[in-house]
């Protein structure tokens, strides 16, 4: 029998490789925590080399919790679907991502709008106001990934012992855009949204079925279950998309472009602080000389909480 070569079907990533691309990536966006790469694999296409990252432990969580073990841990998971999900499962994430078949009731939108009367749980409202509300969702703008994948493999990127399908980058809005204005440079590419179904589904599965790159403002399992923090996006890059998005990185940083320069946000801003009845132009706090409004106003600024305070209004209280 003839030796199976597996080898050919290694990409070549023409002096990025994924590792080189994860390292370029924390240091020129300043990321916390590592691009999580995801790659899949229908029945016997994994390469053998990959079968000691088999997670057959003792943990037991949806396939978003392992990427934020990869994310800050460092480890590498190739996961199957079944050893290592929660008995029940706690969402449909896996299934999203072709590891399970989805729930029963998903489809007929009864699963995300109604629980089970006989289930012996409450009533209680869910993520939408009607089954049919559900379904035109699930049918319109999900993305799921078919469940013919033996075997969903995770790693840090910059730590990656296969070839990625995809690259999720979690960031703050702003690092995020400077990947999407990275993506552009010379592409025009514009990365699409959707908010409404699950990240899992409108981000890394969405930019692995369509080829595109795809984020979301996040979904009710990314904040409680995956647990990124509420001021991240998550943004899914096609693996094929990656050397062109650190090339272009790179030359910003060799040729001078810089990409986080702004001044404060917000109240912060001396253009906000400025008197109703002063003189104040744009950019005058650039100028050579200028006194900030802090040390020129008689009494302290009154920010937007104080005001609403003082009026009798109510004003969140702080996280």
């Amino acid at each position: 029998m003839v030796e199976y070569d597996w080898s050919i079907y290694d990409r070549k990533w023409y002096g990025y490789p994924p590792r080189k691309q994860g390292e370029i990536l924390i240091r020129e966006l300043k990321l916390y925590g590592d691009p999580i790469a995801l790659a899949w694999w229908p029945h016997k296409t994994m390469p053998p080399k990959l079968r000691k990252h088999i997670y057959e432990g003792p943990i037991r969580l949806v396939h978003c919790q392992f990427m934020q073990r990869a994310r800050f841990r460092g480890e590498i998971y190739v996961l199957d679907g079944v050893s290592s999900r929660p008995d029940p499962p706690v969402c449909n994430g896996d299934a999203y991502v072709g590891l399970a078949p989805v729930f029963d009731n998903l489809m007929s939108g009864v699963g995300n709008a109604r629980t089970d009367p006989e289930g012996g749980g409450e009533a209680a409202l869910r993520i939408y106001g009607s089954p049919i509300a559900a379904r035109r969702n699930l049918l319109h703008d999900y993305k799921i990934v078919p469940p013919d994948i033996e075997y969903l493999g995770i790693a840090p990127l910059s730590d990656c012992p296969f070839d990625p399908d995809v690259v999720v980058i979690i960031g703050d809005p702003r690092q995020t855009t400077m990947v999407c204005r990275a993506l552009q440079y010379y592409s025009g590419i514009t990365p699409k949204s959707e908010t409404g179904p699950g990240t899992c589904s409108s981000s890394w599965a969405a930019a692995f079925l369509l080829g595109e790159p795809r984020y979301t403002l996040g979904c009710h399992g990314v904040f409680s279950i995956m647990g990124i923090d509420p001021s991240e996006i998550c943004l899914s890059i096609p693996g094929e998309m990656m050397p062109t998005l650190c090339q272009n990185l790179e030359l910003w940083r060799e040729r001078g472009k810089l990409m986080f320069q702004e001044d404060p946000p917000n109240e912060e801003r001396e253009y906000a602080r400025a008197p109703y009845d002063a003189e104040y132009t744009k950019d005058d706090c650039k100028k050579s000389g200028y006194v900030p409004w802090d040390e020129r106003l008689k009494t302290p600024y009154e920010g937007w909480a104080e005001r609403r305070r003082r009026k009798g209004l109510h004003v969140p209280p702080p996280d």
